[in-house]
């Protein structure tokens, strides 16, 4: 239970770094890239870890899809701090939790893996998940202070939602297909890698060919975000091996959490106002997650 509440602690401080990069006017995109650097440089310090620096790491099926995950990781990482600025901590933390639906779906219909009999009450859980993003991310406007349209207030959460799916469902694909139980370790590192990769030329180009300025601050603000970023991971690793690795009761349960504690930290350290339908929105969201889920809820309980 420790490993699960950290998880939920450390995913939910991200989504709250993210505001706080608003309000200390930090360059987002210089420290999300210096982030991932650091996700690396820790992931280093680990057993295993400098694994993924020889060259014979390319010869592996699964390091082509790592890349793409990386080049994903990193989109769906600047869109989630551009949403959490312009829409709210509230809609960013429910439209990346509520994505399982996504590799639900492509667990039933691509792969044709699944441990369950899905029931239409899951399937009104999956609908009931889009609604959750619709409600959460319309904004009161009398008290908002960053003025943002409907569309782009409903159009940023969807691509969120769209983006974490389409992660998840590649990593469900690569650990199928192509990845052995003891590469976790060296595929988690090239993600991470190829993110900060990615990143850093984006970078240099802003850098070089856009003479953009390098803050300084960015450095820290990176190593601020990289850190909790890194233990996300390890700790719902963690937390997953201490519940037998029945992720079909964990994710569920770890994505309420992390949806109930950024709406909580939401309200009380950046005084977000929530409408009724935002929290309509929230209570929709626990209720989805816990339709598509309720089998395996019931069968742990028991």
């Amino acid at each position: 239970m420790l490993y699960l509440i950290l998880s939920v602690l450390v995913s939910a401080s991200l989504i709250f770094i993210f505001k706080l990069f608003q309000k200390f006017n930090i360059h987002t995109f210089q420290a999300i890239v210096i982030n991932y650097m650091v996700c690396v440089v820790v992931g280093l310090c680990f057993p295993g870890g400098a694994d993924v620096l020889q060259p014979e790491i390319f010869t592996r099926t699964w390091a082509y899809f790592a890349m793409a995950l990386g080049t994903i990781f990193i989109l769906t990482f600047y869109l989630m701090a551009l949403t959490t600025q312009k829409v709210g901590v509230t809609a960013t933390s429910v439209a990346a939790k509520i994505s399982l639906v996504i590799p639900v779906l492509f667990s039933l219909l691509v792969l044709k893996t699944s441990l369950k009999e899905y029931t239409l009450v899951n399937y009104v859980g999956m609908v009931a998940a889009l609604a959750a993003i619709v409600m959460t991310s319309i904004r009161p406007r009398k008290n908002s202070q960053v003025k943002t349209s409907t569309a782009v207030a409903l159009l940023l959460p969807l691509i969120i939602f769209l983006n974490s799916g389409i992660a998840d469902s590649l990593i469900n694909y690569t650990n199928q297909h192509h990845l052995q139980p003891d590469e976790a370790g060296q595929f988690t590192m090239l993600t991470f890698a190829t993110s900060a990769g990615v990143g850093g030329l984006v970078l240099l180009y802003q850098l070089v060919i856009l003479r953009s300025a390098f803050s300084r601050r960015s450095i820290l603000a990176g190593i601020v975000l990289g850190v909790p970023n890194y233990f996300s991971i390890f700790f719902l690793i963690l937390a997953l091996s201490a519940f037998g690795n029945d992720g079909a009761f964990l994710y569920p349960v770890n994505n309420i959490g992390i949806i109930l504690v950024g709406a909580l930290g939401a309200v009380i350290f950046f005084h977000e106002k929530l409408s009724r339908l935002n929290l309509l929105g929230i209570g929709v969201a626990i209720l989805a997650l816990l339709l598509i889920s309720y089998q395996e809820i019931i069968a742990y309980l028991n």
